[in-house]
């Protein structure tokens, strides 16, 4: 059965949009969601700046500030920082831009003001712990500029000690050399955290839209494909629905260790029939479906394809399907049309599984 559908019209990919750091931002974070990291994160974020903040006004209330009145002025937004990071709403991409900038100006301005140079290296750590959080979520472009404003504090804190001349010249080398490798070791940890929060959160997602046993798509996997995919008019569609027959029969005849080996042989033997473009999923059961797309028909009989593929997968337990198609064109009245293949695709579905148990119950 073919069916042609309306179109919808086009919309634009909203990353093709952001720049590319909002994009690495966006990814950064969606990694720690998927992890469960982002709201515990954001949370120790606004306990930091809040610290901070309160840090700072104790520390020019006591002396410790050339310009006190300058140091609380610019230690109050902090705590509306800390409000901010609190809320349960993702802090925005140009948020974390301005909260880092914050943070840098603030804390450099306080480092040129202190009055003796053991505050300058404390505002000179909360620099380093600014550098941590924009080595989390930022991409390369802004961690190479942030490690340029925590080099600039540290030759200002430095400037500021030998023009006190409150350090000795190994006591400066050795503490700047301890900041940098606090920074350096900090970033290198973050690094490889980052690598290893993707890898698990990949692999969560894998295990969540694949089938364990054939290393299909499963129906969810298989719905968030092709809700993803976008056609183009004329572009043909075609699902195909394919239920094994008697599969209980070979559970109870064979034990169900065979039946998950021949599970696994029709997945394969699937894979073979439609080629690697297609998508492929293990609905549930011993129930499969596929999914194509392409500018023309599939050129193949997919009821005569799938029963000499399975037929040949084993010749000590003997498998055939029963096979349901259906299929749509989408419509060439307005070129410039892109289709959401979701609707139309779960519509086929429904028609190919329909065709299958008609085709099941006619032997």
């Amino acid at each position: 059965m073919v069916t042609t559908y309306p179109g919808r019209n086009g919309f634009g990919s909203e990353s093709n949009r952001c720049s590319k750091g909002a994009q690495v931002y966006g990814a950064n974070n969606d990694i720690l969601e998927r992890v469960g990291l982002r709201r515990p994160v954001s949370r120790a974020n606004a306990v930091f700046i809040t610290a901070v903040g309160a840090a700072a006004i104790l520390l020019a209330a006591t002396g410790m500030s050339t310009i006190p009145l300058l140091c609380i002025s610019l230690s109050i937004p902090a705590f509306l920082w800390g409000i901010r990071y609190a809320r349960a709403r993702a802090v925005t991409y140009g948020e974390s831009v301005a909260y880092v900038l914050y943070c840098d100006v603030a804390i450099l301005i306080g480092i040129c003001v202190v009055t003796t140079t053991g505050v300058a290296f404390v505002k000179l750590a909360w620099l380093l712990a600014v550098s941590a959080y924009v080595s989390l979520v930022h991409g390369r472009v802004a961690v190479a500029m942030q490690s340029l404003v925590t080099t600039a504090g540290t030759v200002l804190a430095v400037v500021g000690a030998v023009s006190r001349d409150e350090y000795s010249a190994a006591a400066l080398a050795a503490a700047v050399v301890t900041m940098l490798l606090a920074n350096l070791f900090a970033g290198l940890v973050i690094y490889v955290g980052k690598a290893q929060f993707s890898e698990h959160a990949d692999g969560r997602d894998r295990l969540a839209r694949h089938d364990v046993l054939t290393g299909l798509l499963n129906r969810r996997g298989l719905q968030e494909a092709y809700e993803a995919t976008v056609g183009v008019p004329g572009m043909h569609v075609t699902v195909v629905v394919v239920d094994l027959n008697l599969f209980k029969q070979i559970n109870d005849t064979f034990g169900h260790h065979v039946g998950d080996q021949v599970l696994q042989r029709t997945a394969h033997r699937l894979r073979s029939v439609v080629g690697p473009d297609a998508l492929l999923a293990r609905l549930g059961g011993d129930e499969f479906g596929i999914v194509v797309v392409g500018d023309a028909p599939p050129d193949i009989d997919y009821q005569r394809a799938v029963e000499e593929a399975l037929n040949s997968a084993s010749e000590d337990v003997p498998v055939s399907a029963s096979v349901g198609v259906a299929a749509a064109i989408l419509p060439e009245s307005d070129r410039t049309t892109i289709h959401t293949l979701g609707p139309i695709v779960t519509h086929l579905l429904v028609e190919a599984d329909g065709a299958m148990y008609g085709a099941k119950k006619a032997g």
